[in-house]
């Protein structure tokens, strides 16, 4: 496993060192929680596309616009029982507490029951889907105080000179700054917030790391079948109008501006600075199309829900932000963590077959 662990945070590469290192320390405790349970799996395929038929399940009709599509992390098998499962890796900043309401939304998952169905109609049998659970941690890159030749903390006045404390017996090692009296600082690097993520992991590993097995009964899938096939007759029916309303309730959900807010509310156009095109509507999929027929992921379905503006920017018109530092700092570490666990998972294929 220890190779595994290795070539996985190898994958994890990015300019940002403080987001790799955020990545690698989640990854590395990831590895030492988990070890011992995914010694009883063997791992049978990973990052698997998909495809199947989206059909109306009133009448048993086969869009002819759009297909069902999305990628599972990992296809996996346990060694003692035989069940086949799914394995789908999710990053969050929630509370992944087993009593926290973080969990009640899996009744409700799309994306589970999309994999249910495509199990079917691969003529697979899946037993379940392990929802496995990565909190981010909130620690950001901070300031390390300086210290004197004997381990003491430097604190300096407005002129430059260290401050002593009232009795004149020692160095003052806290600031005021009503007074101007300044801590003397430096930078933390990017190994000491490796080393600083790991260990708040490691003191309290079951606050980062969750899992729970779900499963899909047939009346689930029905109505998860009904869902998908009203949403894309919605989709049809706002292309067919032209007419795609904003939702500004989205606008700042979950206390996040939408990537699109300037593009909707006029204070910028699609120009190649600020707004362009994107290369592929589906920048997860290698595959972009069936024939004719487009791609419904579990992506663009939460997309419409969101808001059919959004939708409308980001699948029919493909239009993407050039620079959008929150979007990225929010999405960045979420994807290092999948690459590493994609290498990770990958490496365990090899080894143990």
């Amino acid at each position: 496993m220890s190779e595994a662990l290795d070539l996985a945070c190898n994958a994890i590469r990015s300019d940002d060192k403080f987001a790799v290192a955020k990545a690698q320390a989640m990854v590395v405790g990831y590895h030492h929680f988990w070890q011992d349970m995914w010694k009883d799996y063997r791992v049978l395929d990973v990052e698997l596309e998909f495809t199947f038929p989206l059909i109306n399940p009133d009448t048993e009709g086969v869009s002819r616009s759009f297909v069902e599509a999305g990628k599972i992390d990992a296809k996996l098998q346990r060694r003692s029982t035989g069940a086949v499962q799914i394995l789908e890796h999710k990053t969050t900043t929630d509370d992944i507490d087993p009593a926290s309401d973080y969990w009640d939304r899996l009744r409700m998952d799309t994306q589970v029951s999309k994999y249910f169905l495509s199990a079917v109609h691969a003529g697979d049998k899946v037993d379940g889907v392990i929802y496995d659970v990565l909190h981010k941690p909130g620690q950001r890159p901070t300031k390390i105080p300086l210290r004197d030749t004997e381990g003491r903390k430097i604190v300096l006045d407005r002129n430059g000179q260290r401050v002593m404390t009232k009795d004149g017996k020692k160095p003052r090692e806290t600031p005021d700054v009503e007074l101007g009296y300044e801590l003397q600082t430096r930078p933390e690097t990017p190994d000491e917030y490796y080393i600083r993520i790991g260990s708040e992991i490691q003191a309290n590993p079951t606050r980062y790391y969750a899992q729970k097995h779900v499963t899909r009964l047939d009346e689930d899938l029905i109505e998860y079948m009904n869902d998908a096939w009203q949403l894309s007759q919605q989709v049809l029916f706002f292309r067919q109008k032209s007419l795609w309303p904003r939702n500004p309730n989205a606008c700042k959900a979950y206390n996040a501006t939408c990537e699109y807010f300037d593009l909707c509310c006029g204070r910028a156009s699609v120009d190649g600075f600020r707004y362009g095109k994107a290369q592929a509507a589906h920048a997860e999929l290698k595959t972009q199309s069936a024939g004719d027929r487009e791609l419904l992921t579990n992506s663009r379905c939460t997309a419409f829900r969101k808001c059919p503006r959004y939708h409308q920017l980001k699948y029919e018109m493909m239009v993407k932000k050039i620079q959008d530092d929150e979007a990225t700092e929010a999405l960045r570490l979420g994807t290092l963590v999948h690459l590493g666990l994609e290498a990770y998972f990958n490496t365990l294929k090899r080894l143990n077959p």
